[in-house]
């Protein structure tokens, strides 16, 4: 028996450098575009783990069931629902009441290397499954020997792909925003790769490589009844009511609010519809300049190079003292974490108006349901990437940044994620944060990374010369030019997309546009050239179990109308948000605990490019504080929702919940000048933000 298989029969964590060397993730574009045959397998392989009817033969040992442990829907299951062991595997604090073994390891130093062995996991199980069917592609008669041996190389290729959010891929689009008509231009579109929202994908089937049309088994995932009990599903932090009950005191009556059935497939935006894509994507690119120049600051040579201010956006404070939060307020509130959680949220989305029409969050924005979405697991490569790359240009910061009595995690277990060769022992059993760090030790790398002999230096020199173009410092400064290695690709010609005329998604698919440069702004540029930027940030801190799971606080600079997330994502004004990505403790028993606990977690949101918008529309006169104070005090606005669409008071979060807010800017010297970083804080406009937090909005009475 191989490793591989030895390893799937244990259900433990081996990884592929032992079965096919070390090679690079990739783009998922760029997969499906220069790997076809890697990618055709890969989608079969996906098919047979998710357990679908297909029209093919599975050989014994690679035929999967719910039931089995390294099935899709029982790895899926570790983040979150059903509520039970995986395999037998307990975890540490489990409470005896409780049917949750509480493996969720979010709001904690371990975020990003708990999820390595995990996604490691799905990718092993795929790799072996790939490695088969290549196999069973050898067996048939039509295929020539070189094509038989393109598969066999085609699998020893596969590495999980990533989703890199900053890579465009397409030429121009146009959202809500603050120029004439309230909307803005940008010469290149950033929407999720349409992978993940075509029904269908073109599939060169087992076994003689028929080409046809097929579920994409990457668009969604589709839930059997009893796959949850009421109970869990319940517990989801998911609204699964065919309808609701939304009281409105105005009224004082209740509100039918249909909405759709999440129990039967994973949604995104509150569905799998045009209007829902239309919605994630222009979502995407609204918050897209503002969330990679976060990326672009946690990679710099800078205050995130410590390695606790970097992963997680969980703190702790010993005590009530409020020069602790201010404290707090006052570091890089940014994590790789919180970067996530808003990312999960924008490709979940937000609960819609009250009404008959009324949308509902998806899968994504919930902890418990979330890992059963396909994207799940390609949006988390994106993350461990950028883990990676701050790994590599950050040697050295490890656990020993966190508090003396939190270092022991970089030695604690990793449940359930059991390591090669099985042991009995549960204190050797694990993989742990230090036998983790290495993504070499589980066979993978990333392109940024792959083969390259490259200084700290140039690692991060590589990095913003493939981003940095697309980040505005100064007001009538336009985008530059991607790399070539970054233009956006057309898939026109991929395998995948080579629809037949009877395909339901052949009309679906959207070709390239053509290149075109967006004209200047009409508006007269600044009379003298500035030597500095302004980047400017509001930063919070509120506890993570206040709303008992995942909630979402929205901030917008201008004119607030609408009731619900979905509608206050689409104003002009809006530029971003915080998303706490919790679970409900019922469950969850790490985020009831943190609830006991009172644990508080922070966030930040870059409003630099509405404010660079502001300044060249004429309402606001420059970026600097003089001019930005004042014009936040009459126009930031926030708001609050819970997942499951309960507006909440905003003035509630900061009397019950510790909510702080922290208006910050971080002035830089423009490239090709001199100068040092400096940082400042702008508490005097806080009370009158606070202020501007409307009442709990209603159907007659929309926030302004």
């Amino acid at each position: 028996m191989s490793i591989l298989d030895q390893a799937h029969k244990d259900g433990v964590v081996v990884g592929l450098r032992d079965v096919a060397g070390v090679a690079p993730r990739l783009d998922i574009d760029v997969l499906l575009l220069d790997h076809p045959d890697t990618f055709n397998l890969l989608l079969i392989a996906l098919m047979e783990l998710k357990a679908e009817s297909l029209p093919w033969e599975v050989d014994d040992g690679f035929k999967v069931d719910k039931a089995n442990k390294m099935s899709y829907f029982k790895l899926a299951g570790i983040h979150g629902l059903p509520r039970e062991e995986w395999d037998k595997e307990p975890a540490e604090g489990k409470k005896n009441d409780s049917k949750d073994p509480g493996y969720c390891a979010h709001g904690t130093p371990t975020f990003a290397t708990w999820h390595r062995p995990y996604l490691a996991m799905l990718e092993q199980t795929l790799f072996r499954q790939m490695a088969n069917v290549a196999e069973r592609f050898g067996r048939s008669d039509k295929l020539s020997p070189r094509r038989k041996q393109d598969y066999v190389e085609a699998a020893k290729r596969f590495r999980l792909p990533y989703w890199d959010y900053y890579r465009p891929r397409d030429y121009k689009v146009t959202m809500p925003g603050v120029f004439q008509g309230y909307k803005t231009t940008s010469p290149y579109d950033y929407h999720m790769p349409q992978i993940f929202t075509l029904q269908e994908v073109m599939v060169k089937t087992l076994p003689d490589e028929q080409l046809v049309a097929m579920s994409n088994p990457f668009f969604q995932y589709r839930f059997a009844p009893g796959d949850f009990t009421e109970e869990e599903w319940d517990a989801s932090n998911i609204d699964v009511r065919d309808s609701f009950q939304a009281f409105a005191s105005t009224f004082s009556r209740t509100l039918q609010v249909e909405v759709a059935n999440v129990k039967e497939q994973t949604l995104r935006h509150g569905g799998n519809d045009d209007d829902a894509v239309e919605a994630m994507n222009q979502a995407l690119n609204m918050i897209r300049e503002d969330e990679m120049r976060a990326s672009l600051v946690m990679i710099e040579r800078g205050e995130y190079s410590n390695y606790l201010n970097f992963s997680t956006n969980g703190v702790e404070i010993e005590g009530p003292d409020p020069d602790d939060i201010s404290a707090i307020l006052k570091k890089n509130t940014g994590s790789l974490e919180a970067l996530h959680n808003n990312y999960h949220v924008y490709i979940g989305g937000f609960t819609g108006p009250r009404g008959p029409k009324g949308k509902k969050t998806g899968h994504m924005t919930c902890v418990p349901v979330a890992a059963f979405d396909p994207v799940f697991w390609i949006h988390h490569c994106q993350i461990d990437r950028i883990f990676a790359i701050w790994q590599a240009v950050n040697d050295g910061h490890w656990f020993e940044e966190l508090r003396v009595k939190h270092r022991h995690l970089v030695d604690d277990g990793l449940l359930p994620f059991r390591k090669y060769p099985l042991v009995v022992d549960k204190t050797k059993r694990f993989w742990t944060s230090n036998l983790a760090r290495k993504t070499e030790d589980f066979g993978y790398t990333y392109a940024d990374l792959y083969g390259k002999d490259q200084s700290v230096d140039q690692i991060r020199e590589t990095f913003a010369k493939n981003y940095g173009w697309s980040r505005r410092l100064t007001p009538f400064q336009h985008f530059g030019h991607p790399p070539p290695e970054m233009k956006p690709l057309d898939l026109s010609k991929a395998q995948v997309y080579q629809y037949t005329s009877n395909a339901k998604s052949a009309n679906q698919f959207r070709h390239l546009h053509l290149e075109t440069e967006i004209q200047p702004s009409t508006q007269a540029t600044l009379a003298a050239k500035p030597k500095m930027s302004h980047e400017w940030y509001i930063d919070d801190l509120v506890e993570r179990m206040a709303l008992n799971g995942s909630f979402t606080i929205f901030y917008i600079i201008g004119e607030v109308t609408g009731t619900s997330g979905r509608e206050w994502t689409e104003l002009p004004g809006f530029f971003g948000l915080t998303h706490v990505f919790a679970a409900p403790k019922e469950a969850c028993d790490n985020c009831g605990r943190q609830e006991d606990q009172a644990r508080l977690v922070t966030s930040t949101s870059a409003m630099t490019s509405l404010l660079l918008d502001y300044v060249e529309t004429g309402k606001l006169q420059s970026m600097a504080s003089t001019h930005v104070e004042p014009f936040l005090v009459k126009n930031l606005k926030w708001r609050v929702q819970t997942a499951l669409g309960e507006v909440i008071d905003p003035r509630v979060m900061t009397r019950d919940y510790s909510l702080k807010l922290s208006i910050s800017c971080k002035i830089s010297p423009l490239p090709g000048e001199t100068g040092d970083v400096t940082y400042t804080f702008h508490p005097a406009v806080i009370e009158d933000i606070i202020g501007n937090a409307s009442e709990l909005p209603t159907m007659a009475t929309a926030g302004g």
